[in-house]
């Protein structure tokens, strides 16, 4: 499997509705329609993932060590001309939803050597992100490669800084708790219900 760059969405599971994973789906799904399941999901319907994914959540499920994947969450692939591989997955954590969306470092990065991004394959992901976090109550969205990890919600809570490989998002209320650093070390822009923090080398335009 190639090496994957993410974008992780924490949400609290306060917000959890019978209507949640299907508003998230559709929330993605304008931008990037759905294609099948994933990972022995792929015979299933949209209909069956999103029932199936909403009974696990509803009832906090993680995957035991000694349980078979098959009783895990249930995959997605997604369309799109940006991407050769674009993937959505769920996982619940200490009274949070944590959905994961992830796509092949190849296909973000210049092929230039120097491990930077591409700014064009970026933008459909952060406008994706900050929609996402206008329309449902999120902890934080972070990003990151295959060698890196987001922080958890806990310890950015208590000051240690979000992954942001290249861009993050925060609640204003975490945001103001370390603003100054912040704003020495990336762009900040500030939207109806998140920051937006982004490494200087990418000013884009969300």
């Amino acid at each position: 499997m190639p090496p994957y760059f993410s974008v992780h969405y924490s949400l609290p599971y306060s917000t959890f509705t019978q209507n949640f994973v299907g508003d998230i789906y559709n929330t993605i799904f304008s931008g990037f329609p759905f294609k099948s399941g994933y990972w022995m999901s792929e015979n299933n319907t949209l209909e069956e993932i999103i029932s199936w994914n909403t009974s696990l959540l509803a009832k906090k499920f993680k995957l035991g060590f000694d349980q078979h994947v098959k009783h895990d969450y249930k995959q997605i692939l997604l369309e799109s001309d940006l991407y050769s591989h674009l993937r959505l997955f769920w996982m619940y954590q200490s009274n949070e939803i944590v959905l994961h969306l992830i796509v092949p470092e190849d296909d973000i990065f210049l092929d230039n050597g120097f491990l930077r991004y591409d700014s064009s394959k970026l933008l459909p992901l952060l406008n994706l992100s900050v929609k996402i976090c206008d329309s449902f109550g999120v902890n934080t969205i972070q990003t990151y490669h295959e060698l890196g990890a987001p922080t958890s919600y806990k310890k950015v809570l208590s000051g240690q800084q979000p992954s942001t490989e290249p861009f993050s998002i925060l609640l204003p209320e975490v945001f103001s708790q370390f603003e100054d650093i912040l704003n020495h070390k990336f762009i900040v822009k500030k939207f109806n219900r998140g920051v937006l923090l982004i490494e200087k080398d990418y000013d884009i335009e969300a």
